[in-house]
Protein backbone atom coordinates (compact mmCIF):
# COMPACT_ATOMS: atom_id res chain seq x y z
CA UNK A 1 0.00 0.00 0.00
CA UNK A 2 2.79 2.51 0.69
CA UNK A 3 4.16 1.80 -2.91
CA UNK A 4 0.73 3.08 -4.43
CA UNK A 5 1.29 6.07 -2.40
CA UNK A 6 4.61 6.89 -2.84
CA UNK A 7 3.76 6.25 -7.06
CA UNK A 8 0.70 8.70 -6.69
CA UNK A 9 3.24 10.97 -4.53
CA UNK A 10 5.82 10.70 -7.00
CA UNK A 11 3.53 11.19 -10.18
CA UNK A 12 1.78 14.28 -8.42
CA UNK A 13 5.26 15.56 -8.20
CA UNK A 14 5.95 15.08 -11.25
CA UNK A 15 3.06 16.81 -12.66
CA UNK A 16 3.57 20.29 -10.11
CA UNK A 17 7.21 20.18 -11.24
CA UNK A 18 6.01 19.90 -15.24
CA UNK A 19 3.86 22.72 -14.57
CA UNK A 20 6.24 24.82 -12.78
CA UNK A 21 8.58 24.85 -15.39
CA UNK A 22 6.35 26.08 -17.83
CA UNK A 23 5.36 28.77 -15.90
CA UNK A 24 8.99 30.08 -15.46
CA UNK A 25 8.88 29.59 -19.16
CA UNK A 26 5.63 31.77 -19.83
CA UNK A 27 7.39 34.34 -17.42
CA UNK A 28 10.74 34.23 -19.35
CA UNK A 29 9.07 34.31 -23.02
CA UNK A 30 9.75 37.87 -24.46
CA UNK A 31 8.87 39.16 -28.20
CA UNK A 32 12.34 39.30 -30.17
CA UNK A 33 13.26 42.81 -30.86
CA UNK A 34 13.28 43.60 -34.60
CA UNK A 35 16.56 45.03 -35.78
CA UNK A 36 15.32 47.96 -38.61
CA UNK A 37 12.09 49.19 -38.84
CA UNK A 38 11.03 51.55 -41.78
CA UNK A 39 9.51 55.03 -40.85
CA UNK A 40 6.37 55.84 -43.19
CA UNK A 41 5.64 58.94 -44.05
CA UNK A 42 1.47 59.36 -44.10
CA UNK A 43 1.53 62.59 -45.71
CA UNK A 44 0.59 60.98 -49.16
CA UNK A 45 -2.64 60.17 -47.41
CA UNK A 46 -5.33 61.79 -48.95
CA UNK A 47 -4.32 61.79 -52.08
CA UNK A 48 -3.63 57.61 -52.61
CA UNK A 49 -7.48 57.80 -51.03
CA UNK A 50 -8.45 60.01 -53.89
CA UNK A 51 -6.57 58.03 -56.29
CA UNK A 52 -7.66 54.79 -54.96
CA UNK A 53 -11.76 55.62 -54.75
CA UNK A 54 -11.50 55.90 -59.03
CA UNK A 55 -10.38 51.65 -58.84
CA UNK A 56 -13.29 51.16 -56.37
CA UNK A 57 -15.90 53.26 -58.57
CA UNK A 58 -15.73 50.84 -61.12
CA UNK A 59 -18.28 47.99 -60.96
CA UNK A 60 -16.11 45.17 -61.72
CA UNK A 61 -18.72 41.83 -60.00
CA UNK A 62 -16.21 38.74 -61.35
CA UNK A 63 -15.86 37.61 -65.47
CA UNK A 64 -18.39 35.57 -66.30
CA UNK A 65 -17.33 33.12 -69.99
CA UNK A 66 -20.74 32.74 -70.25
CA UNK A 67 -22.16 36.71 -70.43
CA UNK A 68 -18.76 37.83 -71.26
CA UNK A 69 -19.04 40.64 -69.00
CA UNK A 70 -15.75 41.73 -69.88
CA UNK A 71 -16.61 45.99 -70.08
CA UNK A 72 -16.24 47.27 -66.67
CA UNK A 73 -12.76 45.20 -66.68
CA UNK A 74 -11.93 47.00 -69.97
CA UNK A 75 -12.58 50.34 -68.26
CA UNK A 76 -10.97 49.65 -65.16
CA UNK A 77 -7.23 48.63 -66.90
CA UNK A 78 -8.52 52.36 -69.19
CA UNK A 79 -8.47 54.42 -65.70
CA UNK A 80 -5.21 52.48 -64.38
CA UNK A 81 -3.25 53.15 -66.96
CA UNK A 82 -4.34 57.15 -66.03
CA UNK A 83 -3.60 56.50 -62.58
CA UNK A 84 -0.04 54.90 -62.97
CA UNK A 85 1.23 56.42 -65.99
CA UNK A 86 5.02 55.08 -65.53
CA UNK A 87 3.56 51.47 -65.01
CA UNK A 88 2.52 51.11 -67.80
CA UNK A 89 4.75 53.10 -70.44
CA UNK A 90 7.62 51.07 -68.96
CA UNK A 91 6.37 47.57 -68.06
CA UNK A 92 5.35 44.98 -71.03
CA UNK A 93 1.82 44.25 -70.67
CA UNK A 94 0.28 40.82 -71.47
CA UNK A 95 -3.47 40.47 -71.32
CA UNK A 96 -5.63 37.11 -71.13
CA UNK A 97 -8.75 36.12 -72.33
CA UNK A 98 -11.57 37.05 -69.87
CA UNK A 99 -9.57 40.40 -68.68
CA UNK A 100 -6.87 39.02 -66.55
CA UNK A 101 -3.52 40.99 -66.79
CA UNK A 102 0.25 40.49 -66.13
CA UNK A 103 2.78 43.42 -66.86
CA UNK A 104 6.51 42.70 -66.34
CA UNK A 105 9.15 45.09 -64.79
CA UNK A 106 12.59 43.83 -66.46
CA UNK A 107 14.95 44.12 -63.68
CA UNK A 108 18.83 43.93 -64.41
CA UNK A 109 18.75 40.09 -63.27
CA UNK A 110 16.54 37.35 -64.29
CA UNK A 111 17.38 34.95 -61.36
CA UNK A 112 14.95 36.11 -58.63
CA UNK A 113 11.72 37.41 -59.91
CA UNK A 114 8.76 38.56 -57.87
CA UNK A 115 5.42 38.05 -59.07
CA UNK A 116 2.86 40.46 -56.48
CA UNK A 117 -0.66 39.52 -57.48
CA UNK A 118 -4.32 40.07 -56.16
CA UNK A 119 -7.66 39.95 -58.01
CA UNK A 120 -9.94 42.87 -59.22
CA UNK A 121 -13.00 41.46 -59.50
CA UNK A 122 -15.41 41.69 -56.56
CA UNK A 123 -18.96 39.86 -55.07
CA UNK A 124 -22.17 41.59 -55.45
CA UNK A 125 -23.97 43.86 -53.05
CA UNK A 126 -27.07 44.49 -51.49
CA UNK A 127 -26.98 48.54 -52.39
CA UNK A 128 -30.31 48.97 -49.62
CA UNK A 129 -28.06 47.31 -46.76
CA UNK A 130 -25.27 49.86 -47.83
CA UNK A 131 -24.57 53.02 -45.56
CA UNK A 132 -22.76 54.68 -48.20
CA UNK A 133 -22.67 53.66 -52.25
CA UNK A 134 -20.47 50.20 -52.27
CA UNK A 135 -19.31 51.58 -55.75
CA UNK A 136 -18.86 55.44 -54.68
CA UNK A 137 -15.80 54.74 -52.90
CA UNK A 138 -16.73 57.20 -50.43
CA UNK A 139 -14.13 58.80 -47.97
CA UNK A 140 -15.67 59.37 -44.37
CA UNK A 141 -13.13 60.02 -41.66
CA UNK A 142 -10.27 58.10 -42.04
CA UNK A 143 -12.01 55.47 -44.02
CA UNK A 144 -12.66 54.89 -47.81
CA UNK A 145 -16.09 53.04 -48.51
CA UNK A 146 -16.87 50.33 -51.55
CA UNK A 147 -16.87 46.82 -52.22
CA UNK A 148 -13.01 45.49 -52.85
CA UNK A 149 -11.60 48.18 -50.11
CA UNK A 150 -10.42 45.17 -48.55
CA UNK A 151 -10.85 41.89 -51.16
CA UNK A 152 -8.36 43.06 -52.88
CA UNK A 153 -8.16 46.50 -54.69
CA UNK A 154 -6.59 48.21 -52.27
CA UNK A 155 -3.85 45.62 -52.53
CA UNK A 156 -3.92 45.83 -56.38
CA UNK A 157 -3.83 50.02 -56.20
CA UNK A 158 -0.75 49.60 -53.29
CA UNK A 159 1.40 47.50 -55.73
CA UNK A 160 0.88 49.54 -58.82
CA UNK A 161 1.35 52.40 -56.95
CA UNK A 162 4.86 51.54 -54.87
CA UNK A 163 5.96 50.69 -59.12
CA UNK A 164 4.74 53.92 -60.13
CA UNK A 165 6.79 56.36 -57.13
CA UNK A 166 10.36 53.96 -58.22
CA UNK A 167 9.88 54.33 -61.56
CA UNK A 168 9.25 57.73 -61.30
CA UNK A 169 12.32 57.84 -59.06
CA UNK A 170 14.35 56.05 -61.84
CA UNK A 171 14.79 53.18 -59.88
CA UNK A 172 15.55 49.84 -62.12
CA UNK A 173 14.81 46.80 -59.92
CA UNK A 174 17.71 44.55 -59.08
CA UNK A 175 15.39 41.35 -60.23
CA UNK A 176 12.45 41.11 -63.17
CA UNK A 177 8.66 41.88 -60.89
CA UNK A 178 5.46 40.93 -62.05
CA UNK A 179 2.19 42.75 -61.55
CA UNK A 180 -0.61 40.24 -61.67
CA UNK A 181 -4.44 40.91 -61.47
CA UNK A 182 -6.84 37.74 -62.20
CA UNK A 183 -10.86 38.71 -62.88
CA UNK A 184 -12.33 35.62 -61.68
CA UNK A 185 -10.86 35.02 -58.35
CA UNK A 186 -14.56 35.20 -56.57
CA UNK A 187 -15.60 32.28 -58.92
CA UNK A 188 -12.96 29.84 -58.89
CA UNK A 189 -12.09 30.65 -62.53
CA UNK A 190 -9.52 30.34 -65.35
CA UNK A 191 -7.21 33.59 -65.12
CA UNK A 192 -4.77 32.87 -62.65
CA UNK A 193 -4.51 29.42 -64.53
CA UNK A 194 -4.02 31.52 -67.78
CA UNK A 195 -1.37 33.94 -66.07
CA UNK A 196 0.39 30.32 -64.75
CA UNK A 197 0.62 28.82 -68.00
CA UNK A 198 2.00 32.12 -69.54
CA UNK A 199 4.85 32.24 -66.66
CA UNK A 200 6.10 28.23 -67.49
CA UNK A 201 5.95 28.97 -70.87
CA UNK A 202 8.32 31.93 -70.74
CA UNK A 203 10.27 29.96 -67.88
CA UNK A 204 9.50 31.85 -65.12
CA UNK A 205 10.15 30.25 -61.72
CA UNK A 206 9.54 32.84 -59.43
CA UNK A 207 11.83 33.35 -56.09
CA UNK A 208 8.73 34.77 -54.22
CA UNK A 209 4.55 34.89 -55.05
CA UNK A 210 2.48 36.88 -52.45
CA UNK A 211 -1.39 37.08 -53.45
CA UNK A 212 -3.77 37.78 -51.10
CA UNK A 213 -4.12 36.45 -47.92
CA UNK A 214 -3.56 36.85 -44.12
CA UNK A 215 -3.61 40.47 -42.90
CA UNK A 216 -1.75 42.12 -40.04
CA UNK A 217 -4.85 41.70 -37.71
CA UNK A 218 -5.39 43.25 -34.21
CA UNK A 219 -7.37 40.76 -31.60
CA UNK A 220 -6.64 37.99 -33.69
CA UNK A 221 -6.89 35.51 -31.09
CA UNK A 222 -8.24 35.76 -27.00
CA UNK A 223 -5.89 38.17 -24.79
CA UNK A 224 -3.63 39.52 -27.59
CA UNK A 225 -2.42 42.73 -26.89
CA UNK A 226 -0.19 42.50 -30.33
CA UNK A 227 -1.73 42.07 -33.78
CA UNK A 228 -0.44 39.33 -35.94
CA UNK A 229 0.72 39.42 -39.55
CA UNK A 230 -0.38 35.78 -40.86
CA UNK A 231 0.93 34.04 -43.87
CA UNK A 232 -0.66 31.70 -45.43
CA UNK A 233 1.60 28.85 -46.28
CA UNK A 234 -1.20 26.28 -47.32
CA UNK A 235 -4.89 26.31 -48.78
CA UNK A 236 -7.44 23.59 -47.28
CA UNK A 237 -9.03 21.72 -49.90
CA UNK A 238 -12.88 22.18 -51.02
CA UNK A 239 -15.24 19.08 -51.91
CA UNK A 240 -18.69 19.28 -52.46
CA UNK A 241 -20.88 16.20 -51.39
CA UNK A 242 -24.34 15.48 -53.15
CA UNK A 243 -26.41 13.37 -50.21
CA UNK A 244 -29.61 11.98 -51.56
CA UNK A 245 -32.18 10.46 -50.24
CA UNK A 246 -35.10 8.68 -52.33
CA UNK A 247 -38.38 7.28 -51.94
CA UNK A 248 -42.02 6.18 -53.73
CA UNK A 249 -43.24 10.38 -52.42
CA UNK A 250 -46.83 9.97 -51.61
CA UNK A 251 -49.46 12.60 -49.96
CA UNK A 252 -48.27 14.40 -46.93
CA UNK A 253 -51.71 13.26 -45.22
CA UNK A 254 -50.33 9.26 -44.49
CA UNK A 255 -46.90 10.02 -43.84
CA UNK A 256 -44.36 6.83 -44.20
CA UNK A 257 -41.92 6.26 -41.42
CA UNK A 258 -37.96 7.36 -42.91
CA UNK A 259 -39.18 9.41 -45.38
CA UNK A 260 -36.35 10.68 -47.59
CA UNK A 261 -36.03 14.35 -45.60
CA UNK A 262 -36.30 12.47 -42.06
CA UNK A 263 -33.13 10.27 -43.33
CA UNK A 264 -31.22 12.68 -44.48
CA UNK A 265 -32.12 15.09 -40.96
CA UNK A 266 -31.00 11.88 -39.00
CA UNK A 267 -27.86 11.77 -41.03
CA UNK A 268 -26.94 15.55 -40.39
CA UNK A 269 -27.92 15.10 -36.72
CA UNK A 270 -25.12 12.58 -36.43
CA UNK A 271 -22.87 14.40 -37.88
CA UNK A 272 -23.62 17.47 -36.20
CA UNK A 273 -23.90 15.41 -32.76
CA UNK A 274 -20.32 12.80 -33.31
CA UNK A 275 -17.64 15.00 -35.27
CA UNK A 276 -16.34 11.84 -37.70
CA UNK A 277 -13.23 13.32 -38.76
CA UNK A 278 -10.05 13.45 -37.65
CA UNK A 279 -8.45 15.75 -35.37
CA UNK A 280 -4.74 16.92 -35.18
CA UNK A 281 -2.19 19.87 -34.86
CA UNK A 282 0.05 19.86 -37.33
CA UNK A 283 3.47 22.10 -37.32
CA UNK A 284 2.45 24.83 -39.21
CA UNK A 285 -0.64 24.92 -36.81
CA UNK A 286 1.64 24.05 -33.30
CA UNK A 287 3.77 27.29 -34.96
CA UNK A 288 1.10 29.74 -35.51
CA UNK A 289 -0.36 29.06 -31.14
CA UNK A 290 3.56 29.06 -30.42
CA UNK A 291 4.25 32.88 -32.14
CA UNK A 292 0.81 34.05 -31.20
CA UNK A 293 1.80 33.19 -27.46
CA UNK A 294 4.22 35.98 -27.29
CA UNK A 295 1.52 38.44 -27.67
CA UNK A 296 -0.65 36.58 -25.51
CA UNK A 297 -1.70 37.09 -21.27
CA UNK A 298 -2.46 35.18 -18.38
CA UNK A 299 -3.82 31.32 -18.96
CA UNK A 300 -3.76 31.82 -22.70
CA UNK A 301 -0.18 32.88 -22.92
CA UNK A 302 0.87 29.57 -20.05
CA UNK A 303 -1.40 26.93 -22.59
CA UNK A 304 -0.71 28.32 -26.03
CA UNK A 305 3.27 29.27 -24.61
CA UNK A 306 4.09 25.83 -23.28
CA UNK A 307 2.38 23.22 -25.99
CA UNK A 308 5.32 20.91 -25.28
CA UNK A 309 2.86 20.32 -22.51
CA UNK A 310 -0.30 21.31 -23.19
CA UNK A 311 -0.84 20.23 -27.18
CA UNK A 312 -2.78 17.50 -26.71
CA UNK A 313 -5.04 19.25 -23.92
CA UNK A 314 -5.94 22.38 -26.44
CA UNK A 315 -6.40 19.72 -29.67
CA UNK A 316 -8.97 18.30 -27.61
CA UNK A 317 -10.71 21.32 -26.31
CA UNK A 318 -10.05 23.70 -29.26
CA UNK A 319 -12.60 22.66 -31.50
CA UNK A 320 -15.44 21.66 -29.25
CA UNK A 321 -15.64 25.70 -28.16
CA UNK A 322 -14.38 27.34 -31.42
CA UNK A 323 -15.47 27.05 -34.97
CA UNK A 324 -11.64 28.30 -35.71
CA UNK A 325 -10.35 26.20 -33.77
CA UNK A 326 -12.11 23.13 -35.28
CA UNK A 327 -10.99 24.57 -38.74
CA UNK A 328 -7.56 24.60 -37.83
CA UNK A 329 -7.25 21.19 -37.00
CA UNK A 330 -9.56 19.30 -38.54
CA UNK A 331 -11.84 19.00 -42.20
CA UNK A 332 -14.92 20.75 -41.27
CA UNK A 333 -18.35 20.29 -42.89
CA UNK A 334 -21.05 22.53 -43.55
CA UNK A 335 -24.97 21.75 -44.77
CA UNK A 336 -25.45 24.89 -47.08
CA UNK A 337 -28.21 23.76 -49.80
CA UNK A 338 -31.63 21.21 -49.35
CA UNK A 339 -34.04 20.57 -51.72
CA UNK A 340 -36.90 18.54 -51.16
CA UNK A 341 -40.29 18.39 -52.36
CA UNK A 342 -41.99 21.35 -55.11
CA UNK A 343 -45.63 21.22 -53.33
CA UNK A 344 -46.26 21.89 -49.51
CA UNK A 345 -48.67 18.33 -49.23
CA UNK A 346 -46.61 16.02 -51.49
CA UNK A 347 -43.50 13.77 -49.59
CA UNK A 348 -40.72 13.67 -52.07
CA UNK A 349 -39.43 10.94 -53.86
CA UNK A 350 -35.82 12.53 -54.04
CA UNK A 351 -34.50 14.74 -51.47
CA UNK A 352 -30.86 16.59 -51.32
CA UNK A 353 -28.50 18.02 -49.39
CA UNK A 354 -24.95 19.89 -50.27
CA UNK A 355 -22.21 19.02 -47.59
CA UNK A 356 -19.66 21.26 -48.26
CA UNK A 357 -15.99 20.29 -46.57
CA UNK A 358 -13.17 22.18 -46.12
CA UNK A 359 -10.28 19.20 -46.28
CA UNK A 360 -7.31 19.45 -43.79
CA UNK A 361 -3.63 18.14 -45.07
CA UNK A 362 -4.81 15.28 -42.49
CA UNK A 363 -7.71 14.18 -44.28
CA UNK A 364 -7.93 14.72 -48.04
CA UNK A 365 -11.05 14.48 -50.95
CA UNK A 366 -11.03 11.08 -50.88
CA UNK A 367 -10.89 9.95 -47.39
CA UNK A 368 -13.49 12.41 -46.07
CA UNK A 369 -15.52 11.10 -48.63
CA UNK A 370 -15.42 7.87 -47.06
CA UNK A 371 -16.36 8.67 -43.90
CA UNK A 372 -19.43 11.07 -45.29
CA UNK A 373 -19.90 7.97 -47.34
CA UNK A 374 -19.86 5.46 -44.44
CA UNK A 375 -22.23 7.17 -42.58
CA UNK A 376 -25.01 7.80 -45.12
CA UNK A 377 -24.98 4.52 -46.15
CA UNK A 378 -26.61 3.75 -42.62
CA UNK A 379 -29.64 5.58 -43.85
CA UNK A 380 -30.07 4.70 -47.32
CA UNK A 381 -28.33 7.88 -48.62
CA UNK A 382 -26.32 8.25 -51.79
CA UNK A 383 -23.25 10.01 -51.35
CA UNK A 384 -21.71 11.88 -54.89
CA UNK A 385 -18.88 14.20 -55.38
CA UNK A 386 -20.42 17.28 -57.11
CA UNK A 387 -17.04 19.33 -57.27
CA UNK A 388 -13.48 19.28 -55.64
CA UNK A 389 -9.79 20.44 -55.05
CA UNK A 390 -6.88 18.82 -52.47
CA UNK A 391 -5.17 21.23 -50.56
CA UNK A 392 -2.26 23.38 -52.02
CA UNK A 393 1.46 22.44 -51.70
CA UNK A 394 2.73 23.24 -48.23
CA UNK A 395 5.69 25.97 -48.21
CA UNK A 396 8.19 25.14 -46.15
CA UNK A 397 9.04 28.13 -43.81
CA UNK A 398 12.61 27.65 -44.23
CA UNK A 399 12.54 28.33 -47.69
CA UNK A 400 14.26 31.47 -48.63
CA UNK A 401 11.40 32.96 -50.30
CA UNK A 402 9.08 32.55 -46.70
CA UNK A 403 12.34 33.96 -44.81
CA UNK A 404 12.70 36.91 -46.97
CA UNK A 405 9.25 37.80 -46.63
CA UNK A 406 9.21 37.62 -43.06
CA UNK A 407 11.94 40.47 -42.51
CA UNK A 408 10.24 42.97 -44.71
CA UNK A 409 6.93 42.25 -42.84
CA UNK A 410 8.78 42.72 -39.30
CA UNK A 411 10.33 45.45 -41.17
CA UNK A 412 7.16 47.84 -42.16
CA UNK A 413 5.08 46.36 -39.20
CA UNK A 414 7.35 46.14 -36.50
CA UNK A 415 4.67 46.21 -33.88
CA UNK A 416 3.12 42.53 -35.25
CA UNK A 417 4.09 39.41 -34.57
CA UNK A 418 4.45 37.20 -37.62
CA UNK A 419 3.35 33.48 -38.22
CA UNK A 420 2.51 31.18 -40.38
CA UNK A 421 -1.00 30.58 -41.11
CA UNK A 422 -3.22 27.59 -42.63
CA UNK A 423 -5.76 29.60 -45.02
CA UNK A 424 -9.38 27.94 -44.62
CA UNK A 425 -10.43 29.75 -48.01
CA UNK A 426 -9.36 29.92 -51.67
CA UNK A 427 -7.65 31.90 -53.57
CA UNK A 428 -5.63 32.12 -56.66
CA UNK A 429 -2.17 31.35 -54.99
CA UNK A 430 -2.91 27.79 -55.02
CA UNK A 431 -1.86 27.96 -58.71
CA UNK A 432 1.44 29.93 -58.95
CA UNK A 433 2.97 26.67 -56.72
CA UNK A 434 3.30 25.41 -60.37
CA UNK A 435 6.04 28.33 -60.71
CA UNK A 436 7.31 28.79 -57.19
CA UNK A 437 8.65 27.17 -54.35
CA UNK A 438 7.40 30.18 -52.15
CA UNK A 439 3.68 30.94 -53.30
CA UNK A 440 2.62 32.78 -50.46
CA UNK A 441 -0.52 34.47 -49.20
CA UNK A 442 -0.48 38.03 -47.12
CA UNK A 443 -2.11 41.07 -47.60
CA UNK A 444 -0.07 43.95 -46.06
CA UNK A 445 -2.99 45.75 -44.64
CA UNK A 446 -4.03 46.26 -40.73
CA UNK A 447 -7.35 45.29 -40.31
CA UNK A 448 -8.98 44.32 -36.72
CA UNK A 449 -11.54 41.88 -36.68
CA UNK A 450 -14.82 44.29 -37.05
CA UNK A 451 -13.05 45.30 -40.43
CA UNK A 452 -12.20 41.75 -41.10
CA UNK A 453 -16.07 40.94 -41.13
CA UNK A 454 -17.12 43.33 -44.25
CA UNK A 455 -15.60 41.06 -46.20
CA UNK A 456 -18.20 40.04 -48.67
CA UNK A 457 -20.34 42.03 -46.23
CA UNK A 458 -21.72 45.57 -45.62
CA UNK A 459 -19.98 48.63 -45.23
CA UNK A 460 -16.95 47.09 -46.81
CA UNK A 461 -13.87 49.31 -45.41
CA UNK A 462 -9.96 49.82 -45.45
CA UNK A 463 -8.15 52.87 -43.43
CA UNK A 464 -6.52 55.25 -45.35
CA UNK A 465 -3.05 55.12 -43.40
CA UNK A 466 -3.39 51.35 -44.28
CA UNK A 467 -2.94 52.27 -47.96
CA UNK A 468 0.14 53.77 -46.77
CA UNK A 469 1.64 50.98 -45.31
CA UNK A 470 0.65 48.71 -47.66
CA UNK A 471 2.41 50.60 -50.78
CA UNK A 472 5.65 51.13 -48.31
CA UNK A 473 5.50 46.88 -48.00
CA UNK A 474 5.40 46.33 -51.24
CA UNK A 475 8.73 48.99 -52.30
CA UNK A 476 10.19 47.59 -49.42
CA UNK A 477 9.95 44.23 -50.58
CA UNK A 478 10.74 45.24 -54.21
CA UNK A 479 14.17 47.21 -53.08
CA UNK A 480 15.85 44.67 -51.18
CA UNK A 481 15.66 41.65 -52.94
CA UNK A 482 19.37 41.21 -53.69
Amino acid sequence: MDYVLYALLGLLGIVVLLLLIALVKTILMKKPVVKEEIKIDYSDALEYANKFKEMIKVKTISYDEETENGLPFQVLKTKMKDLFPFVFKTMEIKEFKGESLILKWKGKSQEKPIVLMSHIDVVPTVDNQWDYDPFGGEIVGDEIFGRGTLDTKSTVFAFYQACEELIKAGYVPDHDIYLASSTDEETSGFGASLTVDWLKENGVKAFLVVDEGGTVLSNALPSMTQPMAVVGILEKGYVDIKLTARSHGGHSSTPPKNTPIARLSKMICEIENHFPMKTKMIKEVETLFTNASYGMKGIFKYLFGNLWLFKGLLTKVLPKINPFGRALLSTTIAFTMMKGSDAENVIPAEAWVIANLRTHPIQGVDDSFKVIEKIAKKYDIKAEIISRRETSSIVDINNPGYKYLENIIKRVFPDAIVSPYVMLGGTDCRFYSEVSDAALRFSPVRMDNEELKKMHGNNESIKINALVEAKVFYQELIKNNK
